[in-house]
């Protein structure tokens, strides 16, 4: 029998559909909202050194860089970054700065089922 696990909390750098299933995205947050959030505890699936540099600067909390897969189980949820304006073809931010020029919300993505 396998052993129960706890929701899982993600941080991302988009939204993304990571399984089949039901999920809700509600936002957008304020940054305080999402403050108590991520003291709880996260795994950040922030492919991207800008951009884990610059959430990490926002949240006033250390999220690496860490580019991996993930499968969101029913009750997992996670705190996503979304930009506003599409980046151009083969665009990345090179800094931290570079991202404040971009339109952006945050939001929390759950799967429900």
């Amino acid at each position: 029998m396998k052993a129960a696990t706890s929701p899982q909390l993600y941080i991302l750098n988009s939204p993304v559909l990571t399984a089949y299933g039901e999920f809700r995205f509600d936002g957008p947050l304020e940054v305080a909202d999402v403050i108590p959030i991520l003291n709880k505890g996260f795994l950040s699936a922030v492919g991207h050194d800008a951009t884990a540099r610059f959430l990490s600067l926002l949240f006033g909390v250390t999220i690496p860089e860490n580019r991996i897969q993930i499968h969101m189980q029913p009750g997992d949820r996670a705190v996503v970054i979304r930009l506003l304006n599409r980046l151009e073809a083969g665009q990345t931010f090179a800094s931290p700065e570079d991202m404040t020029k971009v339109p952006y919300e945050i939001g929390l993505l759950t799967r429900t089922a």
